[in-house]
């Protein structure tokens, strides 16, 4: 029994980000931050550095693509900080925090292969995603712009 305690801990284990990918968004960095079995964690960087709010985007089913495959992906995205706070709030599952700045969005690769620019909408709270989201591939030595 013991030889699959193993290899099911690892599994639901969080995973090492392999491709290092970042983006520049039209909204500021945009790094892999982690990947939890199917789903990928993408961290977003607004201001200079590592600074400012703790804004991520949870994208079912890109950490199962995470090399090739890409396509559409519907996503939930959250803050520490916003504009417009909503009525309830959502569980950060990174941290545990509590933030009432959350919404959906729909986010779209432009290629199935990696690395891949993508695009999209987000909206705030359950109001349908219309708001731009553009994040270009950042590689070589323009990785080393982001966080």
């Amino acid at each position: 029994m013991r030889c699959f305690a193993l290899p099911l801990a690892l599994m639901l284990s969080p995973t090492p980000v392999l491709a290092d990918e970042a983006w520049e968004t039209n909204l500021g960095y945009a790094t892999w931050e982690e990947t939890r079995g199917p789903d990928a964690v993408l961290r977003l960087y607004q201001g200079e550095g590592e600074g400012g709010p703790v804004t991520r985007l949870i994208v079912p089913g890109l950490g199962r693509d995470m090399l090739g495959g890409r396509g559409s992906y519907q996503a939930i995205w959250l803050s520490s900080e916003g504009e417009t706070p909503c009525a309830t709030e959502m569980l950060d599952p990174l941290d545990g925090s509590k933030t009432p700045y959350w919404g959906s969005a729909l986010v779209t690769f432009v290629s199935p292969d990696f690395p891949s620019d993508w695009a999209g909408v987000y909206g705030d709270c359950l109001m349908a995603p219309t708001q731009p989201l553009q994040a270009r591939a950042l590689v070589g030595e323009d990785r080393n712009r982001a966080p």
